[in-house]
């Protein structure tokens, strides 16, 4: 049982290195990190300003910088698959004896925390951009929620993942579901202006959740931090599930179409 554990987290660590040099050299990678930050930052924080809402600032910061952790995410799920296929790969990695959800864990994995950089970017716009004070109420938690919330959305683009195995078009689905994701999760504007019947909808994202804890941990929202990092729990654990199950569906269909080489 250790052996396996042991092979396990060398496979993830090996995984998380590769994705991480291949992303280095990746100039449209590099563009979600450090230019749509800026920009998703000038947009959302001076349209709460220049509205004569200036205490919304912080709340546009952080709402901001979950869209840059978020773009990024979303993205590198589905080019991670993509890039396999394209590379030839794919079919090597689902045949090979590891099975290809714990590289996917490693490659996501790499990702959400390159991800990070983008959030410093965001802050670093607000603090120079427009002078505001990022005061952050409780930074244990911002930090621990900040971490919970980068596995929980690493977890979501495991089901992302799982189901890009079964199409070529995934540049086409991320970026017709990225502008949705961003308004139902409240990182535009707050929930309340959403409509009654959006709302169960957005409680099943893990970026609302990751959001409400960030604002929740700076002393923008009245609730207790703590206890919605417990929801970002069950809510990774309940992603794991689903993109296991679904990856077991997806590899038998792509098996029996032999799909896998086809781009």
């Amino acid at each position: 049982m250790i052996n396996r554990l042991r092979s396990v987290l060398r496979v993830i660590a090996g995984s998380f290195t590769m994705q991480a040099k291949e992303r280095a050299t990746n100039q449209f990678f590099v563009g979600t990190l450090l230019v749509l930050p800026i920009i998703f930052t000038l947009l959302s924080v001076g349209t709460y300003l220049y509205g004569g809402k200036g205490n919304f600032g912080l709340y546009a910061v952080i709402g901001a910088g979950m869209m840059g952790v978020w773009n990024a995410n979303l993205w590198t799920s589905g080019r991670i698959v993509e890039g396999e296929r394209r590379g030839g790969t794919l079919s090597m990695l689902i045949a090979s004896p590891t099975p290809f959800p714990i590289i996917l864990v490693g490659k996501s994995l790499s990702n959400a925390f390159a991800s990070l950089i983008s959030l410093v970017v965001t802050f670093a716009t607000g603090l120079i951009a427009f002078r505001l004070e990022l005061d952050i109420a409780n930074p244990a938690a911002f930090i621990v929620s900040l971490l919970l919330t980068l596995i929980s959305m690493t977890c979501f683009g495991l089901v992302l993942g799982s189901t890009f195995v079964l199409t070529r078009n995934a540049g086409d689905f991320m970026e017709a579901a990225n502008y949705p994701i961003f308004i139902l999760s409240g990182l535009m504007f707050p929930l309340t202006i959403l409509p009654a019947w959006l709302r169960p909808l957005s409680s099943i994202l893990a970026p609302t959740w990751g959001n409400l804890a960030l604002g929740a941990s700076a002393g923008l929202v009245a609730d207790n931090p703590w206890l919605i990092d417990l929801y970002l729990i069950g809510l990774s654990l309940a992603y794991l599930m689903i993109a296991q199950t679904l990856f077991k569906k997806v590899e038998y269909l792509v098996r029996r179409d032999g799909s896998m080489e086809v781009f």
